[in-house]
């Protein structure tokens, strides 16, 4: 019996970048920093409830 395979969001172009420029910041100063603007978290929590994550 074959178990299904859930589709992984995978970034690209700006958002890739973005990511990784903050992701490089949070490595450097691991303080506790708000990441996200109110655009970026309604779209972050948007992908976590269709990817069936907790938030």
């Amino acid at each position: 019996m074959a178990t299904p395979v859930k589709i992984i969001p995978t970034l690209h172009g700006e958002a890739a970048r973005a990511f990784i420029e903050r992701a490089e910041e949070r490595e450097r100063n691991p303080r506790h920093i708000v990441i996200y603007n109110e655009e970026e978290e309604r779209a972050y929590i948007k992908m976590m409830k269709e990817s069936g994550m907790p938030l």
